[in-house]
């Protein structure tokens, strides 16, 4: 019987690459005794390098992105981190793996840090989201993201600001907008937050409901105003 190729799963494919690596690692570590030079980069929690991957990059990333899945129902939040810094490496343009690693650093990880820690892996969910951004400028998703955890979490609402606009340079929904009106209140400028109330409800809405919010804080925004 005639082997078919359709019959390699990406599973299949998967184990073949990962048979590699201790060939790659002994390679990598006699040119390190020769002193020869080294310009594969193995980065920290990835299995092999972006050369040995190259082709199979979505096959790789698909199948340790079911595996985050299944340890994030698990609550082994530490587990995750190396899967997602490898994911993003193959594909950095997959938004969601930046987004969801970045809020578990920043709010998973860092519920069950001692309280010492806690800073630190804050910071580092706003660092991995940076770093999303660079790979991806031009959408709104991870803008939105960081802004999101500067508000909520970090409880810094200037920076909030500054990345729920940058949010809304980009095709984007309409809550964003809206977003920065209470990041504006938040950080005590209220009338900035003013001015975007007024400049949504002039550019109108269907709903019924947002017509009362921006009626609503309008209304609430200019009596504190006259109050300082």
């Amino acid at each position: 019987m005639r082997f078919k190729p359709q019959y390699i799963t990406p599973a299949l494919i998967f184990c073949l690459l990962l048979a590699l690596v201790p060939l790659q690692n002994r390679i990598r570590n006699l040119r390190q005794t020769e002193g020869l030079s080294e310009n594969i980069a193995i980065l920290p929690g990835e299995l092999v390098s972006g050369i040995i991957m190259s082709g199979f990059r979505g096959i790789a990333a698909d199948i340790l992105w079911l595996r985050c899945d299944m340890y994030f129902h698990q609550g082994q939040w530490y587990k995750l981190l190396p899967l997602y810094r490898t994911i993003t490496f193959l594909q950095p343009h997959f938004i969601q793996a930046w987004a969801v690693a970045g809020w578990h650093m920043a709010y998973n990880i860092y519920h069950e840090a001692a309280e010492e820690d806690k800073p630190k892996w804050l910071e580092a969910g706003i660092n991995f989201l940076k770093n999303g951004i660079r790979h991806n400028p031009d959408r709104y998703d991870l803008y939105f993201e960081l802004g999101w955890t500067y508000f909520h979490k970090a409880e810094d609402y200037a920076n909030a600001v500054i990345y729920f606009k940058k949010a809304t340079e980009y095709e984007h929904p309409d809550y964003i907008d809206r977003m920065v009106a209470h990041a504006y209140e938040k950080n005590g400028e209220l009338k900035k937050a003013l001015e975007v109330w007024q400049e949504l409800q002039k550019k109108g809405t269907d709903s019924e409901t947002t017509k009362r919010i921006f009626k609503k804080s309008i209304k609430r925004l200019r009596r504190e105003v006259k109050k300082r």
